[in-house]
């Protein structure tokens, strides 16, 4: 079997298929086939997304994320408050945005309200600074340029979503603030694992749903 599974090959729906080892990782017996599921897609690309984001970065800073109250998004947080640093979740939904608290975000905020109070917002909590680096999970137009709002000058924002059209960023992001963005995707069969144990450890809640023979997901 070469390839992607569920991208550039069709999905699995078996309850057993052969797979190369080389991209197989172990489960620990405390974690369900249920639960590490998503993590080897979901769960790897936030993974390398917040690692790659911390690059450089000191424990106990501020790390973003817009588009925090989705799959990813809710795996991200957690991987980022295990890991030591503070977290601020971007979402434009209200479901999002209970998602984004339920994580464990330390502050959430509604993009809906406007850039301004936005940024108002996020520096009253904060008592001044802006993030040392965010994370785009969302794919809507602007979420790329509220990433860079949002983030302090000669920072980092990793692009993870990916958008129908382009990524849209102003260039006074890049020139006048010196913004610098990086794209991430996936991970390694090592990250991969390391993941799985962090999720062990540190008890990460991940959001599942359950369906019950093919039909369910799509009755129609």
């Amino acid at each position: 079997m070469k390839g992607f599974v569920g991208s550039t090959l069709p999905g699995a729906f078996q309850e057993y298929t052969v797979v190369d080892a080389r991209f197989s990782v172990k489960l620990p017996d405390r974690l369900s086939f249920e639960t590490a599921a998503p993590l080897t897609c979901a769960g790897a690309t936030a993974w390398r997304a917040v690692k790659t984001a911390i690059q450089g970065v000191e424990k106990g800073q501020w790390i973003g994320i817009v588009g925090s109250g989705g799959g990813l998004g809710h795996l991200a947080i957690q991987f980022a408050i295990g890991l030591g640093y503070k977290v601020l979740g971007v979402d434009a939904r209200d479901q999002g945005l209970a998602l984004s608290k339920k994580a464990g975000a330390t502050l959430v905020a509604d993009v809906r309200t406007g850039r301004e109070e936005l940024l108002r917002h996020i520096t009253n909590a904060t008592g001044g600074p802006l993030m040392a680096a965010s994370i785009v999970l969302s794919d809507h137009v602007t979420a790329s340029e509220t990433a860079c709002a949002i983030t302090e000058c000669h920072c980092d924002v990793i692009q993870v979503a990916q958008p129908p059209e382009k990524v849209v960023i102003d260039f006074r992001e890049f020139i006048f603030r010196d913004i610098r963005l990086k794209g991430s995707m996936l991970a390694s069969q090592e990250e991969l694992q390391e993941m799985i144990q962090f999720v062990v450890d540190h008890n990460v809640q991940v959001e599942t749903r359950l369906y019950k023979g093919l039909e369910s997901p799509n009755p129609d």
